[in-house]
């Protein structure tokens, strides 16, 4: 991936990825828009402007702690050799962002994807790939999908980790990993899995300088008080729901785009709890960064599973 920032506005700050001279993604390329499975959703194909408003009025029912379950698995740079590597992870497509097949070292980017998955969860609460009997731009099918945000003895490594939102001045609750730190973002990025880490896996950075190729899963409630918002700015896929409809989808292999989420649009009822519920997949190298900063009283939502 390239600069990737996440926003949670409930500013969902972001995730993101830039490359050197070997391991270019994007160098130079626009950035078509992302899309998005519910109303009021704006796309912001140039969020490097400024990190977003604060959004909303804080809502009261945030916990005073702001801790949060992530559930973060790692998985293997794909090797073709190796049946136990994903092929949609550090293996970019062979063609340009249109699908058009191109010359190697010839394109680095963008891909953008919205055609991954469909607009609501799946009765596991998960994603659900769209296109069950063929594959999209940037993965490989079903199978290898599927992988992503579930646990596979020997494919993928899963580790629950606590994240803790800050309180800000203005009554928001943010995790900003250019500030944070170990154990979640040594240097200022978001790597939660490094070797040398309290949260390393058995994989290993596998020769780069920080352990990539590792999806993020969150699962929330908040009560919706009226006023909210929800902000993501961040590049590689990100797909965001609400009661269980798809509101932010940025899929794909990209530079870094922002999503902002009026939650007034959704149509919900005020003083009822409804799940927020947030996956991230980190696919292509280099950097990787989170921005949380949130309104929403965004609490784990413990009556789903983990597997």
């Amino acid at each position: 991936m390239f600069m990737k920032y996440l926003p949670l506005v409930v500013a969902l700050g972001a995730f993101g990825c830039s490359n050197d001279n070997s391991e270019r993604v994007g160098e130079g390329g626009s950035v078509g828009p992302g899309g998005n499975g519910g109303g009021g959703v704006t796309i912001n194909t140039n969020p490097m402007g400024g990190s977003g408003g604060a959004g909303g009025k804080s809502g009261t029912s945030v916990a005073e702690t702001g801790e949060l379950n992530i559930v973060v698995r790692d998985f293997k740079l794909y090797d073709a050799a190796d049946s136990h590597t994903n092929p949609d992870f550090e293996n970019v497509p062979a063609t340009d962002g249109s699908g058009n097949p191109v010359a190697a070292n010839t394109y680095w980017g963008p891909w953008n994807d919205l055609e991954i998955v469909t607009d609501t969860l799946g009765d596991d609460y998960k994603p659900v790939y769209k296109n069950a009997s063929g594959t999209s731009l940037s993965t490989h099918g079903k199978a290898a999908f599927d992988q992503w945000f579930n646990s596979v003895d020997g494919t993928n490594i899963m580790q629950q980790i606590p994240m803790t939102l800050v309180k800000n001045a203005n009554g928001t609750y943010s995790y900003d990993s250019r500030t944070a730190g170990a154990p979640l973002s040594p240097g200022g990025g978001f790597f939660p899995i490094d070797d040398g880490s309290k949260y390393k896996t058995d994989f290993g950075n596998q020769g780069k300088s920080h352990n990539y190729s590792f999806t993020v899963e969150i699962h929330t409630v908040f009560t919706y008080n009226g006023g909210e918002t929800f902000q993501f700015s961040g590049d590689d896929d990100v797909f965001v729901y609400i009661n269980n409809k798809r509101v932010i989808n940025l899929g794909g292999i990209h530079s870094r785009l922002q999503a902002d989420v009026a939650i007034d649009s959704l149509g919900l009822k005020k003083g009822e709890t409804y799940p927020l519920d947030f996956f991230y997949a980190e696919r292509h190298v280099v950097d990787s960064n989170l921005l949380i900063t949130t309104s929403l009283g965004l609490t784990n939502n413990t009556d789903i599973p983990i597997f």
